[in-house]
């Protein structure tokens, strides 16, 4: 099935989520430890990524209206790219503590993973492939990056995240040259969807087509128009990624804190990023055969007990051990995300959909849980954080299981 990863059409999408992949590898594992050793506190480290998922969550839909409707996926995604780099840069050579940079880095990548996303789609279209195969040379070359990565920052220090980001995103870049994917959303398009808009309106179709599409904040409004179950997903994710955000915000930290250094939180990460590839390749088949919601809630359960296992380990290779779970969760979560919104959100708004749940679950979800853990982490410690972080999860199976009621295609359309 995995073949169909090297035809014609193929090359480039394929190209592109390795070499985003070897570039996330040099500044996610690193950002949150980073911080704690340059002397900030746990409480002001919840606050700087509160802010910054605030400011993830604003960005992402600007980004998937960019793609959509103004300036097309690849400009738009190459915009990302270099304004992430130039935020990375900053927060590597480390002014205000990095602070800054961080900020910029987390605006501009908002829209990465979603324009990314977007134009992944649309070439499996040509294909009638699986995103998750393709999703799958991500983590493995994430992977494969975290252990040089982290020996290289072990070595060099902090400002080692700049240059190496750099270099990824410059290669990104030369990998967008003459890539043509679908043109923004025209004129015509857009009065369509508002016919089809007016006519879910009903009895109110002259108040829903009232006024210019691109005057009511643009293709957002057309996204939850054109999909009825997208709100109830929405609210789902951000459940979910409110006890997730906690992981993700502070496990490097409880790396850090029971002895790990960068080259054991990137070990870490490797583990995790490679038990995530089997779970890519195979995740569409799974939900194919037991529905979407089972991938889902597998997901939300390895996640939970990862979480718990946070709280209850205290030595960094059993946590990296343990990690393996969160690479098994974020796969099925991740995986029947995206499949969900690919089947509820209509192809001409893939980019401001895919948007919207980045935004949700990267953006809000994760803003609350950085100011509510790091308060939590610095005045109860670990066990009681990582303890809520796998209530919250587990806890949410029984509203996934209503709310994902979404048949996955055979084949991407």
């Amino acid at each position: 099935m995995n073949f169909m990863l090297l035809r014609p059409g193929m090359r480039r999408a394929s190209y592109l989520y390795l070499v985003v992949g070897i570039m996330q590898a040099c500044y996610l594992p690193f950002s949150s430890i980073v911080f704690r050793d340059r002397g900030v506190s746990f409480e002001a480290i919840g606050l700087v990524g509160a802010i910054n998922s605030v400011l993830s969550l604003a960005a992402a839909p600007i980004w998937g209206h960019l793609g959509d409707a103004t300036l097309g996926r690849v400009a738009a995604f190459r915009f990302a790219i270099l304004t992430t780099a130039i935020g990375v840069f900053t927060f590597a050579v480390g002014p205000a503590a990095g602070i800054p940079g961080s900020m910029l880095a987390a605006f501009a990548g908002a829209g990465i993973v979603p324009l990314l996303d977007a134009i992944g789609m649309e070439r499996l279209a040509e294909v009638k492939g699986d995103w998750g195969p393709l999703r799958a040379i991500t983590s493995a070359s994430y992977a494969a990056t975290c252990l040089a990565s982290g020996a290289l920052v072990v070595a060099g220090g902090a400002f080692m995240v700049g240059p190496l980001y750099g270099i990824g995103a410059a290669v990104v870049l030369l990998g967008t040259i003459r890539l043509h994917v679908r043109p923004p959303l025209n004129d015509t398009t857009a009065a369509q969807l508002e016919v089809e808009r007016s006519e879910l309106a009903g009895g109110n179709a002259e108040i829903a087509v009232a006024g210019d599409w691109r005057q009511r904040f643009g293709t957002v409004s057309l996204a939850f128009a054109q999909s009825p179950k997208l709100l109830g997903f929405l609210m789902l994710s951000l459940l979910v990624n409110l006890g997730a955000g906690i992981f993700y915000s502070y496990g490097s930290l409880r790396i850090q804190d029971v002895g790990g250094d960068a080259s054991a939180v990137t070990f870490a990460s490797t583990i995790s990023a490679g038990v995530e590839i089997p779970f890519f390749l195979i995740g569409s088949a799974i939900a194919l055969r037991f529905g979407m919601r089972s991938v889902y809630c597998v997901g939300l359960v390895a996640l939970g007990l990862c979480s718990i296992g946070y709280g209850v380990f205290d030595d960094p290779f059993s946590l990296a051990v343990v990690r393996g779970l969160c690479g098994i969760g974020f796969s099925c979560t991740l995986l029947a995300s995206v499949l969900t919104v690919r089947a509820i959100v209509p192809s001409e708004l893939q980019a401001t959909g895919q948007a919207l749940y980045q935004a949700i679950s990267y953006g809000l979800a994760i803003s609350i849980a950085a100011i509510v853990g790091g308060v939590i982490y610095g005045e109860l410690g670990a066990l009681p954080l990582f303890m809520l972080s796998g209530l919250i999860l587990i806890g949410s199976i029984p509203f996934a299981w209503r709310i994902l009621r979404v048949e996955a295609a055979p084949t991407t359309r």
